[in-house]
This record gives structure tokens, C-alpha cells and sequence, in this order.
């Protein structure tokens, strides 16, 4: 599952949730605008929008 930097409710909801960081991609949305260009620059609280952060989960 792949979130993007600003999103903090996200990340705290799902960490609560037993979700681990797993990955980080710096600057991976500047390469998403290339395709996507309406992709704000700025997003939630007003945070740049900048990286996408990828999380997981162990299932038992």
C-alpha cells in the first residue's frame, strides 16, 4: 500500500493498525507529474508532496 508524505492521518490510522514502514521513495512524485501533471504540489496541512512511502503488513 503506497501513501504520500502529507497524508499523516493515513500513516498514524494504519500504523495503529500493526502496519510497518517498508519503503520510502524520495522525490517519486515529481516522476508521477510527468504522467499525471494535475498532481498537486502541495497537499494536506500544506506539506509539499514529495514522496511516497509504502507500507505493510505480516499476515499470520
Amino acid at each position: 500500500m503506497e501513501r504520500t508524505n502529507d497524508n499523516t492521518h493515513a500513516l498514524q490510522f494504519y500504523q495503529k493498525r500493526g502496519f510497518h514502514l517498508h519503503a520510502l521513495r524520495v522525490n517519486a512524485l515529481a516522476e508521477s507529474r510527468k504522467l499525471k501533471p494535475e498532481i498537486p504540489e502541495v497537499g494536506n496541512d500544506g506539506i509539499p508532496l514529495r514522496d511516497e512511502i509504502e507500507l505493510s503488513m505480516w499476515l499470520d
